[in-house]
């Protein structure tokens, strides 16, 4: 056989080594993803739920991405985890994501997570606001940037209570029960369903709910990072418009929404659907869109409250509504 056949043979051969090679690989390679994975903090929480729906019943309609809900306990590392870019956003304390912004936090609030939401419960001893008065109470808040801080202060100024009179202490909702169960604290004010809870397991009283402290009050918000607004523009529109189809689907299917969100909210689907229905303003998702009164509002009660010294000169700072402009659509293309 002659050098210059051997040399196409071997050729040949080599070639077809090649090729079998390739497609030995094309078979054992895991294929990634087909779609980018918009990471989104959350912690146990009702107000939280939009993304529960999101998460389990919308996400197929989602075409250019997915969503993934991953939960945390404590709000350092959330934000710790937002600047190193391991999340795109996080529903968080409306007050604490201002206080971020406003002190330099690169990220802005693109909607809300719902409106109430939250319940003022007292040991048994004491049982109800006007009891508080002549006494020194501990009452226990998920952060003193929250909502529920704002709420407590509200009560107490209605009721002439001396706030002198009344020690707040942050507290993980994770931790409230038991320590009021133990005398710890003299009370809590907190989202649901750990209020809800507590009354069902008899531990203390429900002094009020907070519909019935600030109706309509802002709740939690979602914030997200300045590099995903401007990277990802088009997502940020679809996931605000796939969370508020998930807040009218909640509004019109409770019980359904309380299944979906038993892991979300880290209580049973009764106890939830009862926040969700009892009375129906107790926690509300069908307007999760933000003014420029909320922030202001907000912004004045924090000065009020001394957490803050001054009013920011301009409370658009806190807020990105571009994302809302064209959510009617989107929402509506997937239902």
């Amino acid at each position: 056989m002659g050098k210059t056949r051997l040399g196409w043979i071997a050729l040949a051969f080599f070639a077809l080594i090649l090729l079998q090679a390739c497609d030995r690989a094309g078979m054992t390679t895991t294929p990634g993803p087909s779609k980018p994975e918009i990471r989104i903090g959350r912690v146990i929480c009702g107000g939280h739920l939009s993304l529960a729906i999101v998460e389990k019943k919308f996400q197929s309609e989602l075409s250019s991405f997915t969503v993934k809900a991953v939960q945390y306990h404590d709000w350092k590392v959330v934000v710790k985890d937002m600047l190193s870019g391991e999340l795109s956003g996080t529903f968080i304390l409306s007050p604490l994501a201002m206080d971020l912004i406003k002190n330099g936090f690169p990220g802005k609030i693109i909607l809300m997570g719902d409106r109430n939401g939250n319940g003022f419960v007292l040991s048994k001893e004491i049982g109800s606001i006007e009891g508080l008065r002549g006494r020194k109470s501990i009452i226990a808040v998920p952060h003193l940037y929250s909502q529920h801080h704002v709420l407590l202060h509200i009560i107490l100024k209605k009721n002439g209570i001396p706030a002198e009179g009344v020690t707040v202490v942050g507290m993980p909702p994770r931790d409230m029960i038991n320590s009021l169960r133990r005398g710890e604290i003299d009370g809590f004010v907190v989202g649901e369903p750990e209020g809800n809870k507590s009354i069902t397991l008899g531990i203390g009283r429900m002094a009020a709910i907070s519909p019935a402290i600030w109706k309509g009050h802002m709740d939690h918000v979602l914030l997200v990072t300045d590099r995903f607004i401007n990277e990802e523009p088009d997502k940020a529109r679809k996931l605000v418009g796939a969370l508020l189809k998930a807040g009218r689907f909640i509004e019109s299917n409770p019980a359904e929404a309380a299944v979906l969100g038993e892991d979300y909210t880290g209580s049973s689907a009764r106890d939830f659907e009862a926040v969700l229905t009892t009375p129906p303003d107790w926690i509300d998702y069908s307007d999760m869109r933000p003014t420029a009164r909320d922030f202001e509002e907000f912004s004045a009660m924090l000065v009020e409250m001394g957490l803050w010294k001054e009013m920011p000169r301009d409370t658009s700072i806190f807020f990105d509504g571009r994302f809302l402009e064209k959510t009617a659509e989107i929402a509506s293309a997937t239902e």
